[in-house]
């Protein structure tokens, strides 16, 4: 399995005290999918700046860092503010494209996790090519900047590019946005029209909802948990636990459970440790999730 995006250098502003973390949609997909068993690789940039011990800590973790490209320059970096729940980013360094990889083995799944527009079209059909499975998380897509490199999201025309996947997936503000509908339903029907077998929207706290071709719609509960602390990454926390358990299973509702225990767990931490975790207690809040999905046909 591949993980494809930039790993990102994160300032974290919280009641005034900043601190770095390493961060990164492909970083956050690529950890649970290695903890879960998965194999899993990244390929992207990172900058001088990097630090070559988050890269040990990776490969640590069986991830394989051999198609991070190391460029001049810096890597791709963030400032976080956390403002009364609400996260505001904004860009400090862009980073470098991503380029196609120099192996073109086909791998078993992809997952595209970009954080600013470093994938291209040209560079998600050369994807499209190697893998069996391919899923994307829009966010990265979507990314734009305002002139005091404050983070905002724009509307992008993301039919071509969706249309080469197995698997949709966008926060529902970002849905909602890129599609002009608001009900779940309507989403995900509208995701699903270009052709990808599941479509994910996800709500933080509030759970998410997975629609599949067959017409089935499960609502998938989030765990609840009083004690989170930084939900930075949940979505791709998520998506690398969906894809890497979705592979071994072919069961989507249990990728879905998965996905929401791990992205709970990981929301009580920060950085790398959050995928110090127990997996006794990520299968036990795993269950308690899929024995709580309700299931619906789409009328749409």
């Amino acid at each position: 399995m591949m993980v494809v995006g930039n790993p990102t250098i994160d300032e974290l502003i919280d009641h005034g005290r900043v601190t770095a973390k390493p961060g990164g949609s492909a970083l956050f997909a690529a950890c649970p999918a290695a903890h879960l068993g998965g194999k899993v690789g990244i390929l992207g940039n990172i900058g001088e700046d990097y630090p070559q011990a988050i890269l040990r800590r990776l490969e640590s973790q069986h991830i394989d860092t051999g198609q991070l490209n190391r460029t001049a320059g810096k890597s791709t970096r963030f400032q976080i503010t956390n403002l009364n729940g609400q996260r505001k980013l904004r860009l400090l360094a862009a980073g470098y494209p991503v380029a196609a990889p120099r192996r073109q083995t086909v791998v078993e799944g992809v997952h595209l996790g970009p954080v600013f527009n470093e994938v291209s079209d040209s560079v998600v059909k050369a994807l499209r090519n190697h893998c069996k499975f391919l899923s994307l998380d829009i966010q990265g897509f979507i990314r734009t900047t305002s002139g005091s490199g404050i983070i905002r999201e724009a509307h992008r025309n993301l039919d071509e590019i969706l249309s080469h996947c197995n698997m949709v997936q966008a926060s529902i503000g970002e849905a909602r946005r890129q599609t002009g509908c608001r009900d779940p339903e309507s989403i995900l029907d509208r995701f699903l029209a270009l052709k990808a077998d599941y479509a994910i929207i996800t709500m933080g706290r509030h759970g998410s909802w997975l629609g599949a071709q067959s017409g089935d719609m499960h609502f998938v509960p989030a765990f609840p948990d009083r004690e989170i602390r930084d939900p930075t990454g949940a979505g791709d926390v998520f998506a690398g636990s969906w894809l890497t358990t979705y592979l071994s299973t072919k069961d989507p509702v249990w990728a879905s459970s998965v996905g929401s225990g791990f992205a709970s767990l990981a929301s009580r931490k920060s950085g790398l440790s959050k995928f110090q975790i127990s997996r006794t207690e990520l299968f036990r809040r795993a269950a308690w999730v899929y024995n709580h999905v309700k299931t619906s046909k789409m009328s749409v």
